[in-house]
């Protein structure tokens, strides 16, 4: 489900800004000899840039963080191991929460050696600390499953 979300996100943020998105109408939109009447840097801009959108996007750095224990599972078998046999069991299901990819993530980490456990407690930190930054409600989810 996040990496859906994700990918749903991401191709929202490439879509042409133009009207007719027929093969004359991007032509029309590539073509040098159309030259925009105002430059594009004179006009006032409320449309946010990739890097914007994706910092806002808490799913979005979740699927990030998860296809990075794919990454190292890959790279560092021996050290991933059997911890890896996690994650590809949640890649396998697309109706897997943000929230379940987070624990499934710290599970792993915990059980993998040398290499790979250094670089999957990496990615973990990297995305609690951000989650931390933005007070998201995925940490606050699994605060309260913690806690009962």
């Amino acid at each position: 489900m996040a990496i859906k979300e994700a990918k749903e996100k991401v191709q929202d943020t490439i879509t042409l800004p133009i009207d007719d998105t027929s093969l004359e109408g991007v032509e029309e939109y590539l073509s040098p000899e159309k030259q925009p009447e105002e430059p594009k840097e004179a006009e006032p801009t409320s449309e946010k840039t990739d890097e914007e959108l994706f910092e806002e996007c808490e799913v979005c750095h979740v699927a990030v963080a998860a296809s990075r224990f794919a990454e190292i599972c890959t790279e560092h078998p021996e050290g991933a191991g059997a911890s890896c046999k996690l994650i590809s069991a949640k890649l396998e299901d697309e109706t897997t929460e943000p929230t379940d990819w987070i624990k499934t993530m710290v599970k792993t980490a915990e059980q993998a050696q040398g290499e790979a456990k250094e670089q999957m407690v990496a990615a973990v930190t990297e995305l609690t600390e951000y989650l931390e930054r933005r007070n998201s409600l995925f940490l606050k989810e699994l605060d309260k499953e913690e806690s009962d």
